[in-house]
């Protein structure tokens, strides 16, 4: 048990706030208890589970460093003994701990419940299900906290509401997730109820199944959130774990093919060609997504170059930032794609749309670069210029009949087939130029070793 944790239990877990829990809730079963068939003791302890631990556990758990910084205690801690390991679970657990013991007797309800109705099995699988639901909204919070805390010092209500709804949404999907089972896409048909999944030409049992990989992915959030921590504190961050994350995410969605609408334009597609497919496509979100939330720090690419200028080309691929490495998994995977379409005789016209939306990542990624190196709300100024490229100047075209000016926009069918992906390579090409003379441009400062990663 360390420090943090410590104090936040004897914070928290005061006698007086522990015997008003016990009483509200025995009250509230009781009640349920007495109310007849329509409202059971295990239907009122699933609620105030999800209200508990859920929503205003995921609160506290994106409260736990804001509170700190509002305090000025924050740097105090930072500079104390204790490590990232026991600030992490400390923060998370310490701050969330009334919450889970609330949420404890809850479950313990619907276990007695479950086990009373003849139902033990199920009733364990769910109970391990609300386990992880709640840790995964409480860590989402805190990991989105540490990530705006990274990004910037000040924080409203608003940034503490946003932290608690990602916590929420996460929430929100791990519930879809654990309901949605169809082998024949039921996430993208609104399909559901199935006993078993077919992944990586496997049928596997759906419960089970869905429930490890819940408790995988609730991993790979602590896991996130102890390396946030560690920045933090002024440590640094190697890139084999953000590695080994993007080729679990890559073999498990890859796995998924068997999910994809059997109608779509790739149905006549083998089973590589959609495996690669999708893990592309994970790659490429996971690059957006990183280049939002990664701060782009021009004297960090400055010492990028600097590093591999002199011939430290593993120091500067040690210290590489996560976006880079999604988008340079997204370029080989894509690659190997390319590369499989024309070895089993497709045509060029399903690598032309590869190399496209390559192009258009490399535009779009840049865009980010560019925008961010010198401004200081850039990513806003990015993400409005993306909405007028994929969105407004589209629906424009569209609607005065140019439609055949939508590959610039859009990695879509052109005519030639090669014509829209070497433009939209001419748009990647220029916007690169731009981020690059930004950043070369801006200043003449050159990092240190301590901007590693």
């Amino acid at each position: 048990m360390g420090p943090e944790f410590r104090r936040n239990l004897w914070l928290e877990l005061t006698p007086r706030r522990v015997v008003f829990m016990i009483a509200i809730l025995a009250l509230v079963f009781f009640a349920a208890a007495v109310s007849g068939p329509s409202w059971t003791p295990y239907s009122a302890a699933e609620t105030i589970y999800y209200l508990i631990v859920v929503i205003w556990g995921a609160r506290n758990a994106g409260l736990s460093i804001v509170n700190e910084i509002r305090d000025r205690t924050w740097d105090l801690q930072r500079l104390s003994s204790i490590s990232a390991a026991q600030m992490t679970l400390g923060k998370l657990f310490g701050s969330t701990i009334y919450n889970w013991f609330g949420g404890a007797i809850c479950l313990t309800v619907m276990l007695v419940y479950g086990f009373a109705h003849g139902t033990p099995g199920s009733t364990i699988l769910d109970l391990i299900y609300y386990v992880i639901v709640g840790l995964v909204a409480q860590a989402a919070a805190l990991l989105a906290s540490l990530v705006a805390i990274r990004r910037r010092s000040a924080h409203s209500r608003l940034d503490v509401f946003l932290y608690q709804f990602l916590g929420v949404v996460a929430a929100i999907a791990v519930a879809y997730v654990w309901e949605a089972a169809d082998p024949e896409s039921a996430l993208l048909l609104g399909r559901k109820s199935s006993d078993v999944i077919p992944w990586w030409g496997a049928v596997v049992s759906a419960r089970p199944f869905l429930l490890l990989s819940l408790a995988i992915f609730a991993g790979w959030i602590l896991a996130g959130c102890y390396r946030e921590m560690r920045r933090e504190l002024k440590m640094q961050n190697g890139p084999l774990v953000w590695a080994a994350f993007l080729v679990f995410t890559g073999l498990y969605v890859a796995g998924f093919d068997a999910w994809l609408p059997h109608e779509a334009v790739m149905a006549n597609w083998n089973v590589v060609a959609l495996r690669l497919a999708l893990a592309s496509t994970t790659f490429a979100a996971l690059t957006y997504v990183m280049v939002l939330l990664e701060p782009k720090d021009r004297v960090l690419y400055r010492w990028y170059a600097s590093r591999i200028a002199s011939g430290g080309v593993g120091l500067a691929l040690w210290g590489l930032q996560a976006w880079i490495m999604s988008y340079g998994a997204t370029v080989l995977v894509s690659l190997a794609l390319i590369w499989w379409l024309f070895a089993q005789g497709y045509g060029a016209f399903y690598p032309a749309i590869a190399v496209a939306g390559l192009g258009f990542l490399t535009r779009d990624v840049s865009i980010f670069v560019f925008s961010s190196a010198t401004r200081r709300r850039g990513d806003f100024v990015a993400i409005v210029a993306l909405f007028a490229l994929y969105v407004l100047i589209p629906a424009i075209l569209d609607g005065v009949g140019l439609k055949s000016m939508l590959p610039l926009f859009y990695p879509t069918p052109s005519n030639p087939v090669w014509l829209g992906p070497a433009i939209v390579w001419g748009e990647a090409i220029v916007a690169v130029a731009f981020a690059v003379s930004r950043v070369a441009l801006g200043g003449k400062r050159v990092a240190s070793g301590s901007w590693q990663s």
